[in-house]
Parts: C-alpha cells; sequence; structure tokens
C-alpha cells in the first residue's frame, strides 16, 4: 500500500498490478472517434534501462490511434486506461480483472474528448479521475 503525498495532502493510492506494456493495443472506450489505439509512453513512469514502460488502471499514457475516423487516425492523444485484463488486487481482498484493455481519450487539460464512455470502468480510475466517472455508465 502506497501513500502519494499532494499539494500537501496524503491520498492513498493501491498498488495495482500493471497490465499493460508500451506497444500494447487497447479499444477506445469513448465516443471520440477512435477505435483501437497503441500505448506509446506512460506518463510519471521511471524503471530500468530498455526495460519496457508499463501501465494500469487508472495511469495515464500517450496513444497512438490506429484506427478510427480519418481525422482521429496517426493522432498522438493522452488517454486513461479504465480496463485492464490482468488481475489486480483491492486492498478489501478482492480480485479484479476485466474481459478487455480499454483507454479513455482526455485532453491535455485532463477534460474526457467523448461524451461518454461504453462499457464498465474501475472504481480505481474514478478516485483520480472523477471527470471520467460522470460519463461512465457502469463503475465495478
Amino acid at each position: 500500500m502506497s501513500r502519494k503525498l499532494t499539494r500537501g495532502i496524503v491520498k492513498f493510492v493501491p498498488n495495482i498490478s500493471k497490465g499493460l506494456t508500451v506497444g500494447s493495443r487497447a479499444i477506445c472506450a469513448d465516443n471520440s472517434g477512435a477505435k483501437i489505439v497503441e500505448i506509446i509512453a506512460v506518463y510519471g513512469y521511471k524503471g530500468r534501462l530498455n526495460r519496457y514502460a508499463k501501465a494500469g488502471v487508472g495511469d495515464s499514457v500517450t496513444v497512438s490511434v490506429k484506427k478510427g475516423t480519418l481525422d482521429m487516425r496517426r493522432q498522438v492523444l493522452q488517454a486513461v486506461v479504465v480496463r485492464q485484463r490482468k488481475p489486480y488486487r483491492r486492498p478489501d481482498g478482492t480480485w479484479i480483472q476485466f474481459e478487455d484493455n480499454a483507454v479513455a481519450i482526455i485532453k491535455p487539460s485532463g477534460d474526457p474528448q467523448g461524451t461518454e464512455i461504453r462499457g464498465p470502468i474501475a472504481r480505481e480510475v474514478t478516485r483520480r479521475w472523477p471527470r471520467l466517472s460522470a460519463l461512465a455508465s457502469v463503475v465495478i
């Protein structure tokens, strides 16, 4: 269990198993126009030399749009991981695993780019990104 100090406030941030690496492809869960994206970088990742950066639920990543509308394709955008297939453990002892890997595209300010999020999102995402939780239909 880790605690993160942000602007003088200690927030509880659980250790989540990282299920996505650089090069992983994921479904875009919002209606921004992208369908399939590829992770090209992970914000805040500090690792060993030549080790692939890893991301888990709630992490901010840089993605490249591989499939989608013509104006969205080949764009480099920021996104938040909202679902991952790799199981991870919550502090209460339950294990969570989703059927697919999915991200939601955000603007540089942190606001979501789409107006709705299809499918469920993890509860850990709602704590770090409250504006995404307002668009989600199901929070697990």
